[in-house]
């Protein structure tokens, strides 16, 4: 499944990275923002030889951004029955094998609701090295026996080129369309939460990540104002989902104590007071520890 706008310099080169796949039955399903430059024309000159690829521009039924093109992916996905999902960027490229890697444990364990993989940025003039013996081997972790813990905590490098997912274990997300930045953290940090997820690495280097000033994250920097509406409604949005768990895990009631220090979020900390007043929704040790850190906080703003 791969989400596009405006990237017809680019493009063909993430295509073909798709068509050389080693593992080759799969659909490709292409969605449009309704892109402005040339990718339309770009993409339909490439796909008309190759059935596997096909082209869908977005209805006006979805708000513009790309948490909207990827969820009408995933309706397209989910009218067609399909079985496993791979999101990819419209600038990056995939090893050849990726596809026949990430697969193989499927079906090994008809349980896994994902795969994962290691990845790699690169620059306009880098090259890429497909061979795995001679690929940079630098850390890229991949492993964790609590992935919504390592996720949150940034342990885990995990972005939405790398997986492939169950389609049945995504049956009931979508991505939030009111967000513009951090809505695939937002994704995966709530499906983390609220399924117990059984996943596997495959720790070999599969996806190159491109880094370019064309970027959509990039541009999207350069107005801080967005960033931080955006990051402020994940916030917010995620300790109410959270808050409805009967006990949320600790390490991220803490987090929120700690942004809510940073930030003066007296209404985090009151939310989280609110919760922790409830007897059974907390273990004893740790909601005394997470009113102490309430109370040492309301102390230092006096």
């Amino acid at each position: 499944m791969l989400a596009t706008y405006n990237r017809a310099h680019l493009i063909e080169e993430t295509l073909v990275s798709i068509q050389n796949q080693t593992h080759t039955n799969f659909a490709c399903l292409i969605t449009d923002d309704n892109s402005t430059d040339d990718t339309e024309n770009v993409v339909k000159s490439f796909i008309k030889n190759d059935k596997r690829f096909e082209y869908f521009k977005k209805p006006s039924t979805y708000p513009q951004g790309l948490s909207a093109t990827r969820n009408f992916g995933l309706d397209l996905a989910e009218k067609r029955n399909t079985e496993f999902i791979q999101f990819f960027d419209d600038d990056d490229i995939m090893h050849p094998q990726k596809l026949e890697l990430q697969m193989k444990p499927f079906y090994e364990n008809p349980d896994l609701d994902l795969t994962i993989c290691m990845y790699r940025k690169f620059h306009e003039l880098d090259t890429i090295e497909f061979d795995f013996k001679k690929a940079d081997n630098k850390t890229c972790e991949i492993v964790s026996k609590n992935i919504l813990k390592s996720f949150y905590l940034n342990q885990l490098n995990l972005n939405s080129p790398g997986p492939i997912w169950k389609r049945q274990s995504l049956a009931n997300h979508r991505f939030d369309e009111s967000l513009y930045y951090a809505e695939e953290r937002e994704f995966y940090l709530r499906i983390f939460l609220l399924k117990s997820i059984s996943y596997f690495p495959v720790k070999k280097i599969l996806f190159w990540y491109r880094k370019h000033p064309m970027a959509i994250t990039s541009n999207l920097y350069l107005n801080p104002k967005i960033k931080i509406e955006s990051e402020k409604r994940f916030q917010d949005g995620f300790l109410k989902l959270v808050l409805r768990q009967r006990r949320p895990p600790f390490y991220i009631l803490k987090s929120y104590i700690q942004i809510a220090f940073k930030n003066n979020r007296s209404d985090y900390l009151s939310q989280i007071q609110n919760h922790l007043a409830k007897p059974k929704n907390f273990l004893l040790p740790k909601r005394f520890t997470l009113l102490v850190y309430i109370l040492l906080f309301q102390l230092v703003k006096r």
